[in-house]
């Protein structure tokens, strides 16, 4: 009966030991960009696993990395069923349906992830979005309010202020613009894109010097793009 005991405890253990291995052995292919090992390994997962969240999770980031967006956004659908509040799922929803031009879709798993968490990595991660897609629909109020939210929950992250104070620039927010710039490179001296945002402003207000300056410390910290405006204002 003692060995009955034992072999049956085993027995129910024996499915989830296999799930993580079978979920281990395909994230470690998934970091080596060994897709296609991945995706029979996470296969196996989900199999082994069918209402294991995580499972889906990650064969549907598999997926993507393999291009296989439609693949990704079924497995994705069938993870916020078993977990309707995962807001990873939503932010990898976001993403696919960004790529494949479905704005509103996008725009709608973004404040879901918004509705379900008050603040967190997530939530700073769609109000980012949220801001970028609204400044590339030139909707300049909606981009500073998703900004305004994200720099109140998240006065530690340098791209919150730097994104802001792109948007005041050229909201021609010129004295604003500055202190959120000045506040990103302060948190982050080798943030290239505030230096360039921040060179915009100087040159706007005649302030030459300061402005080459700023472009200067921008491509010296990898930012080719100002190389041009470099020539031409600057004299190089």
């Amino acid at each position: 009966m003692k060995h009955v005991f034992i072999l049956f405890s085993l027995g129910i253990a024996y499915p989830t030991i296999a799930q993580d291995e079978a979920l281990l052995a395909g994230m470690t292919a998934m970091r080596k960009a060994d897709h296609t090992t991945a995706a029979m390994a996470f296969d196996k997962a989900v199999a082994e696993a069918p209402n294991s969240g995580k499972t889906w999770y990650y064969r549907a980031v598999n997926r993507m990395a393999m291009g296989d967006n439609e693949g990704a956004l079924r497995d994705l659908d069938h993870l916020l069923v078993l977990e309707p509040l995962d807001v990873h799922a939503m932010l990898r929803r976001a993403e696919i349906h960004t790529v494949r031009g479905e704005v509103d879709q996008a725009t709608a798993d973004l404040y879901r992830v918004l509705g379900t968490q008050v603040n967190g990595p997530a939530t700073e991660q769609a109000l980012s979005e949220l801001g970028r897609m609204a400044m590339i629909a030139h909707d300049l109020p909606t981009a500073l309010g998703h900004y305004d939210r994200l720099v109140e929950i998240a006065p530690y992250n340098p791209m919150a202020w730097c994104d802001r104070g792109t948007a005041r620039s050229i909201a021609h927010d010129d004295d604003r613009a500055i202190a959120d710039l000045e506040k990103a490179i302060d948190l982050d001296p080798t943030l290239d894109k505030a230096y360039g945002a921040l060179a915009v402003v100087y040159f706007r207000q005649g302030r030459k010097q300061e402005g080459c300056y700023a472009l200067q410390q921008a491509r010296d910290l990898g930012d080719r793009s100002v190389e041009e405006l470099l020539l031409l204002r600057c004299d190089q």
